[in-house]
């Protein structure tokens, strides 16, 4: 088993190992910004949402780059991991470069934030698709796929939620305080 298959296996486990970490820790960490937000929005309250983001972002963009470079490692070991078709019995063998792998790679983060928009109408940003005969390479492309997937929607209801809870603590706040000086200045 060569370095990059290592690496490669290395960086799967790390993913699922992110995702999971994500969706447990960081779902008590939602819950306690969610207290914040009722009990006191302050700014401290913000930077802290916003350190919350940050990691599951610089994640995304790690992983991003690990996989690439794991792509990239694969080709030169000469395993051949990309074709230039989508199905099966149409493809032929490629070798793509840094920007080709680097722009799978991107085809792969969209398909799994987009989910099933970019499949649905056919959509891709690189005529480079995944070598189907390469079992273990499409389940390394599905982990990082769903990696991205998972922690996009992680983001995005999390993001919603707390936005949503953030306004309605502004409005409250305005209505007491209008109540507030009506009541000052009626009397």
């Amino acid at each position: 088993m060569s370095y990059s298959i290592l690496l490669a296996l290395g960086i799967s486990a790390a993913m699922i190992a992110n995702v999971v970490f994500i969706i447990f820790y960081h779902d008590r960490k939602h819950q306690e910004i969610d207290r914040w937000v009722d009990y006191s929005f302050t700014g401290s309250t913000w930077r802290s949402a916003l350190g919350y983001y940050r990691f599951m972002a610089l994640s995304m963009l790690v992983f991003y780059v690990l996989f690439t470079v794991s792509c990239l490692l694969l080709q030169s070991d000469g395993y051949i991991i990309f074709a230039d078709a989508e199905r099966r019995l149409e493809q032929k063998p490629v070798i793509a470069g840094p920007i080709g792998t680097s722009l799978f790679s991107l085809d792969l983060v969209l398909r799994g934030g987009f989910f099933d928009i970019m499949e649905h109408f056919s959509l891709g940003i690189t005529p480079v698709y995944m070598n189907r005969g390469q079992f273990w390479f499409v389940w390394y492309c599905f982990v990082f796929r769903m990696f991205f997937g998972m922690t996009m929607i992680k983001m995005l209801i999390s993001f919603v939620w707390i936005y949503g809870k953030a306004r309605l603590a502004v409005q409250a706040h305005r209505e007491a305080r209008a109540a507030e000086e009506l009541e000052r200045f009626g009397r």
